[in-house]
């Protein structure tokens, strides 16, 4: 019987050819895809190979995107992104944070109780979306932290924020988006399977809270929990991550464990 959780992952994506689609604007949208933090520069034919088209046809694409003010090209020719290219970015956090008003305060008190850095995050597709971040400044916290802030997805399946938001779906939900799913290795401890990550998400969802043990990166350990939905369009979660020399597993969940739980449940 085939596995509900198939881990053979998906380098590529695939375009329906359905004619109320446009297939032009969903290259489109993959070209502005494929710009992150760890490449925000790329070669006309790094993008054709990467998009998997011609270079003609990707040039046309990237131009008319630098047409439309979501790619430039510095002095190598390289493109990156605009400005404008984070406008839909930044509407989509506000509007979401508007949907918990309370969080800031409940945040800043939560990392003033636990002297570390704190989130809030909500589910976008496979990712979690940080809405906030409010960040501490003991040592080790900065490593911890690996640089992302708010507006930064993070994967589900290697981040206790991720696996919170997990958390909150039903069980069709839940092995939907399991299924699609790609894993990759992040960190030293980072789930192998399908089938381990909806196990460790059962478990988190019994204890009410999740954890991350370095397997986002080395270093860096964090404990997070879902926050109630009634009225919300997309779940939420708050989380506290901390350097990984600081704490064990153990001693993280201990001293920090009630008072996520009790900031998701204010917010």
């Amino acid at each position: 019987m085939e596995s509900a959780y198939p881990d053979r992952p998906r380098r590529r994506i695939k375009l329906d050819a359905q004619p109320q689609t446009s297939r032009s604007l969903a290259y489109g949208v993959r070209l502005l895809a494929c710009f992150s933090a760890e490449k925000p520069a790329w070669q006309l034919s790094e993008l054709a190979d990467e998009v998997g088209l011609g270079r003609s046809t990707t040039h046309r694409y990237a131009k008319t995107l630098v047409s439309l003010g979501y790619l430039e090209q510095d002095k190598q020719s390289r493109y990156r992104l605009a400005r404008r290219a984070g406008e839909p970015g930044r509407a989509i956090v506000g509007t979401l944070r508007l949907e918990a008003p309370a969080a800031r305060t409940i945040l800043e008190d939560l990392r003033d109780q636990t002297g570390h850095t704190v989130s809030l995050a909500a589910l976008s597709g496979t990712h979690a979306l940080y809405l906030q971040r409010f960040y501490a400044h003991g040592p080790g916290q900065f490593e911890a932290d690996l640089q992302q802030g708010v507006g930064v997805h993070v994967p589900v399946y290697c981040t206790a924020i991720g696996k919170a938001l997990l958390t909150s779906l039903n069980e069709t939900e839940q092995r939907a988006l399991i299924a699609s799913v790609t894993l990759e290795h992040e960190g030293p401890n980072t789930v192998r399977t399908k089938r381990e990550l909806a196990e460790q998400v059962a478990y988190s969802r019994e204890r009410g809270f999740a954890i991350c043990d370095e397997e986002q990166d080395i270093g860096v350990r964090s404990i997070a929990a879902a926050v109630p939905q009634p009225g919300r369009s997309r779940p939420l979660a708050v989380g506290v991550t901390v350097p990984a020399e600081g704490y064990s597993v153990e001693e993280m969940v201990e001293r920090f464990g009630e008072a996520v739980r009790g900031a998701a449940k204010r917010i």
